[in-house]
């Protein structure tokens, strides 16, 4: 649309300017080359301030569009990307890269919100946001994936490697100041492409369920995703 407007506007300006400079400049030059060079420069410097003016005003939409982008995906609470964004995000992972996922839950959320009031929860879960972000490396991207439940995706990183930062981001959160309220602990579950799984989702899947064993087992730990681990979690329900 944009374009199309541009283009109208140039011709328009274009007969305008061609009728003004027949009427008034013509007569006083009877050279056609110096015509030929002050029509030119004429031309040539209105066509700039006015492209510079689309330009601008092309920038500004640019840059608004942009930021309403990013505010579609970012989550309003915490500052982190949203459950959209973790969606829109694996749809570009290559199956070429080496990446792990870890599952973090806040350990007995629901005490904060219950005992403390809801404001209460929400700065536990700021905390514990800007926590994660200071301790992950600039090309990973944080999820809030649901209510007290965050995601963290790391490319080119092995099992090894996202058990480290998981231990890096658990032990920081657990010494975190929330005092006068209670401690905040978090609970980690890791998997890894391709040591666990060579598909995505069954890495998502198998990080949420190191997640749950975490969380059953003493909690305020991180939890490597293995068989047995699944194996274990099918006989605690049995």
């Amino acid at each position: 649309m944009m374009q199309v407007g541009l283009f109208i506007s140039m011709l328009v300006l274009g007969v305008i300017y061609t009728s003004i400079y027949h009427m008034m400049l013509t007569p006083l030059f009877n050279n056609w080359l110096i015509h030929c060079i002050v029509l030119g420069l004429v031309f040539g410097v209105i066509n700039y301030f006015i492209a510079l003016v689309f330009w601008r005003k092309y920038t500004i939409l640019k840059n608004n569009n942009d930021k309403l982008h990013t505010e579609i995906r970012k989550d309003k609470l915490t500052g982190l990307f949203n459950r959209k964004a973790f969606d829109q995000d694996l749809e570009s992972i290559s199956e070429d890269q080496t990446y792990a996922v870890i599952f973090l839950d806040v350990d007995n959320f629901r005490n904060f919100n219950n005992r403390y009031g809801h404001e209460v929860g929400d700065s536990v879960l700021r905390k514990v946001a800007m926590t994660i972000k200071g301790n992950i490396r600039s090309s990973d991207n944080v999820y809030r994936y649901g209510g007290e439940e965050i995601v963290i995706l790391l490319k080119d990183c092995d099992k090894k490697q996202a058990h480290f930062i998981g231990e890096k981001i658990r032990a920081s959160i657990e010494r975190l100041n929330n005092i006068p309220y209670s401690k905040i602990t978090v609970s980690l579950g890791i998997a890894s492409f391709p040591d666990d799984s060579d598909t995505l989702l069954k890495v998502i899947e198998y990080a949420d369920k190191a997640l749950l064993y975490a969380k059953r087992h003493g909690k305020n730990r991180s939890i490597l995703y293995t068989p047995t681990v699944e194996t274990n979690l099918l006989a605690d329900v049995n």
